[in-house]
């Protein structure tokens, strides 16, 4: 099992460059290593770790990405994920897919089961790739930089951006050409009842008009649509979409009253866009 984990690495060598020089990586036994002599050992838990001295990050530590899982599963993100894959269903078939910035992995492992395309998923946190990864799955997890990706010139066909940050420059080097970048950010409403729970400023709603405008200066925006869905929660699935969330992170967490949170609103907009 260990051994065909590692397999599926060396496979994708060809799509891979070295974060280091940019040189192309190449298989080695059970590493990936380039010219230059900067090698990468495979893990035989099913990740590739390709940011030397990873340091983790503030809010997104193990509890978040577990919270996050557990909410996942409840389904509270099930039509976000139907439009994503709905969406990249007009791709080629065996098209290659990169969730940028895929935190414990949900939308990849939906896209790979339901479409079957090659899917990567890469994030900054390790953390959150050893979650992803966990139970073997045929998704290829690297602990990466969205700002210097590990991924050779046009070597994807599509990129999936959801709530987190994008690096316009780099998606569109990645890319072949007419490839696609979905790109999910929130609505109006997303998780307003547990931010009027931690006392956000009603009278100052969210708005995503700077997102899209910045989107709009890299990328021609060719879709847009949006996603809306109340769910009610009990007490522990409360505690954990206080743990996931942003929107706490700068406050005590144990002070708000989860028995208080007794639904939470996704609201999305998927917006399509190619370079």
């Amino acid at each position: 099992m260990a051994r065909a984990r590692i397999q599926a690495y060396l496979d994708i060598a060809p799509k891979l460059r070295c974060p280091l020089c940019n040189a192309p990586l190449h298989a080695e036994q059970a590493s990936l290593a380039c010219d230059r002599g900067h090698r990468f050992d495979i893990s035989a838990k099913g990740f590739l770790t390709l940011v030397p001295n990873v340091a983790p990050l503030k809010g997104y530590d193990a509890a978040f990405f577990e919270s996050r899982a557990r909410i996942m599963a409840s389904g509270l993100y099930d039509d976000v994920v139907a439009h994503i894959v709905s969406a990249l269903s007009h791709l080629p078939a065996a098209s290659f897919i990169v969730d940028a910035g895929c935190g414990e992995g949900h939308y990849a492992k939906a896209i790979q089961q339901q479409l079957g395309h090659s899917v990567i998923g890469i994030d900054y946190s390790k953390d959150a790739i050893r979650i992803a990864a966990r139970g073997g799955n045929p998704v290829r997890w690297l602990v990466a930089d969205l700002a210097h990706m590990p991924l050779a010139n046009n070597s994807v066909h599509g990129i999936v951006n959801v709530f987190t940050p994008a690096n316009y420059n780099e998606f569109a080097r990645v890319l072949v050409p007419g490839g696609m970048l979905l790109k999910v950010v929130p609505g109006s409403r997303h998780m307003e009842e547990l931010r009027a729970l931690a006392g956000k400023d009603a009278a100052s709603p969210y708005s995503n008009d700077a997102i899209v405008a910045h989107l709009e200066h890299h990328a021609q925006l060719i879709g847009r649509e949006r996603v809306t869905t109340t769910m009610a929660l009990d007490e522990s699935h409360a505690a954990d979409v206080i743990r996931m969330s942003p929107v706490t992170f700068a406050l005590d967490k144990d002070a708000l009253d989860a028995s208080r949170l007794t639904s939470v609103t996704v609201d999305a907009e998927i917006l399509v866009a190619a370079f």
